[in-house]
């Protein structure tokens, strides 16, 4: 961060290992948080009691995200990423908001056939089934559709801030 010493140099290996250090400590408080509220909700009925790990996961996310698009870096991103990959940026992202809402909707089918279910199975398969489409059948259209927007607009923005590059000229 440059916010206090911004005439000093510095070697780039320090620096990009510094960077990857941060990177694994950002990995690292956003797994903590997400295991966190995992183990909360399991435990405790209240969803307020893993309100703060949820807002440290969204905020981080969000920063990161509002960041690279007003740097210009997201456009670039995506143009590395389709040249090297032979799935799409756009593609991918797709598939793992499919993979999320399916994992969501698992888990919150499983939370409520535990704590709701009374003690029977076939309640409790009941509601692990009944709940977990509904929020798939629900939340997936949502979702899906909600991304591709998303990084529509990301992308598109992006371009704009990346031509507005002092560095480029």
């Amino acid at each position: 961060m440059k916010w206090f010493n911004k005439n000093q140099v510095e070697d780039e290996r320090i620096v990009h290992m510094k960077n990857k250090i941060y990177k694994e400590v950002y990995v690292l408080i956003m797994s903590i948080c997400m295991v966190s509220t995992i183990v909360k909700s399991f435990m405790m009925e209240d969803w307020k009691s893993s309100l703060l790990e949820l807002v440290i996961v969204v905020s981080g996310g969000l920063y990161f995200s509002v960041r690279s698009i007003f740097l210009g870096i997201y456009s670039d991103e995506v143009e590395v990423h389709d040249s090297r990959s032979k799935i799409s940026l756009k593609t991918r992202n797709l598939l793992w908001s499919i993979g999320i809402v399916a994992f969501v909707a698992l888990f919150i089918g499983i939370r409520n056939a535990i704590l709701y279910s009374d003690g029977s199975w076939s309640k409790g398969l009941l509601n692990f089934f009944l709940i977990s489409s509904v929020t798939l059948l629900m939340s997936a259209p949502i979702f899906v559709v909600g991304n591709l927007i998303i990084h529509k607009l990301a992308n598109k923005a992006s371009q704009k801030m990346s031509g507005k590059d002092p560095l480029d000229e």
